[in-house]
């Protein structure tokens, strides 16, 4: 009988004690949101990163759309890339490094149903480039029209201002040399480049070979 006593007094005690805890607790926790990307967690309030103003995103991948399909049909295949992820979410912000190489490079990948979206990250990244960012799209560039030639043609032709085009040509034009490349000698770049668009476009009727061949004279001229 004592022990039973004894019992129910340490359980009322520790009931007590553990209600002015919580209480403490619960006064001075501050409500955030966790965001999850792949196997990274993130923690803050209200992210909406400056340097994605123009990008007209809400960051809800049911809401956002990128070449016809909402955000989230890229970002729950279990094969896309983190950076990505974190590219479209905010998290991180290409610059002058190699991070930035590695996300850029997947704009080429063979993989159809993900290359829109890494495409997408790429066209962004043009679009916010200047300085040192500068030197990292030109070559993902030229190798995506390169190598989908046909499929760059059409994105070009999404946009009917022509203002993509230009942004493209420009990040070309300044950083899309490969190793080997003289500058010096843009004839020699611009028949490599159309010998390569030209071979990767073998069904490719007389009016798209004529816009390969101008393609090349704008980026080389």
């Amino acid at each position: 009988m004592k022990l039973l006593i004894s019992i129910i007094i340490v359980t009322m005690v520790v009931s007590c004690n553990s209600g002015v805890v919580d209480k403490s607790a619960s006064a001075n926790t501050i409500k955030v949101d966790t965001f999850i990307i792949h196997d990274t967690i993130y923690i803050g309030e209200d992210h909406n990163p400056d340097w994605q103003s123009g990008f007209n995103l809400t960051h809800e991948p049911d809401k956002d759309s990128i070449w016809g399909k909402p955000v989230s049909y890229y970002l729950n295949d279990k094969e896309c890339v983190s950076i990505a992820f974190e590219f479209y979410h905010g998290y991180f912000r290409p610059s002058d490094n190699g991070a930035t190489d590695e996300l850029l490079k997947y704009a080429a990948t063979d993989n159809n149903k993900l290359r829109p979206f890494y495409r997408w990250c790429l066209n962004m990244t043009i679009q916010i480039s200047d300085g040192a960012l500068g030197e990292h799209v030109g070559v993902p560039a030229r190798q995506y029209a390169e190598k989908f030639p046909m499929e760059f043609f059409q994105y070009m032709d999404y946009d009917s201002t022509g203002e993509k085009y230009k942004e493209w040509i420009s990040a070309i034009s300044y950083s899309g040399f490969y190793d080997g490349d003289d500058p010096e000698k843009p004839k020699e770049i611009r028949d490599r480049l159309i010998a390569k668009m030209k071979k990767n476009c073998n069904n490719c009727g007389d009016q798209i070979r004529k816009r390969i061949d101008k393609f090349a004279k704008d980026c080389f001229p």
